[in-house]
């Protein structure tokens, strides 16, 4: 696939994914498909958390998926996050994108080359993998626990998170990321999102749902972890062997457990 493009298109970039050096650079393409391989951030081993990011099966995802960024993803993929990513597919000038689902609110971007032209799947899954996994990221309100108005600020959230105001961000907003069930299930809402335009937005939003959860651990230090294993992805890119780089990273998440 990647030979048949550059042929078609030497200027057109086969893959976008993003390769900044900070946790955003794992928790869309990288984790989920290391999700489907069987890998673990962080285990429980002997009764005490361990991290597993340097077990056999962190090992076999992160020699091919290494392998798929040195032949596929962008020279620039070490300086790339989420905005470079959407711009290449928007302007046409990236074939594929790896990364999140509100990647559908551009294909009702008037001007952009690549509007009404952009198709949806679910994530890549292991080579013998039975099903694809993927990572669910959401935005949520909270409340300090300091607060001098708990109960404004709950009224607020209450407000804020209800189902008129979320299905009136979708429809009014275009929020492609509603995460309101009642949402999905109203017929103004659907009938934008399933404009032809939109593709097939809708039929995969819905066959991604039953395999969407988190897949980190929560536990503290979980940035500064994440942002580890960005910079461990870099230096594999970059021609440092797998294991090796992998033994080191989880050395470094140890010394800080």
């Amino acid at each position: 696939m990647r030979k048949k493009l550059k042929s078609a298109d030497p200027a057109i970039t086969p893959l976008g994914v993003r390769g900044v050096r900070f946790w955003s650079s794992i928790h869309t393409a990288a984790i989920s498909i290391a999700k489907s391989y069987g890998v673990h951030d962080f285990v429980v081993k002997d009764g005490k958390l361990e991290t597993g990011l340097n077990s056999p099966e962190s090992i076999a995802f992160h020699k091919d998926y290494v392998e798929m960024i040195k032949r596929c993803a962008a020279p620039s993929f070490a300086n790339d996050n989420w905005y470079q990513v959407v711009d290449g597919i928007n302007s046409g000038r990236t074939a594929m994108a790896i990364d999140s689902n509100m990647f559908g609110f551009w294909n009702d971007v008037a001007g952009k080359p690549a509007s009404g032209k952009i198709a949806f799947a679910p994530p890549l899954r292991a080579p013998n993998g039975k099903t694809f996994e993927s990572n669910i990221w959401i935005w949520s309100l909270a409340m300090n626990a300091a607060s001098q108005k708990k109960g404004a600020a709950w009224l607020f959230i209450q407000w804020a998170t209800s189902k008129q105001v979320e299905l009136n961000g979708a429809i009014a907003g275009k929020l492609v990321n509603s995460p309101r069930a009642s949402t999905w299930s109203d017929k103004v809402w659907l009938d934008y999102a399933a404009k032809p335009e939109f593709t097939n937005f809708v039929d995969t939003f819905k066959s991604v749902q039953d395999r969407a959860a988190l897949a980190f651990t929560p536990r503290v230090g979980f940035a500064e972890a994440m942002n580890a294993w960005a910079v461990a992805m870099q230096k594999m890119v970059n021609g440092a062997d797998v294991k090796a780089t992998l033994a080191d990273l989880a050395s470094e998440i140890r010394s800080s457990m």
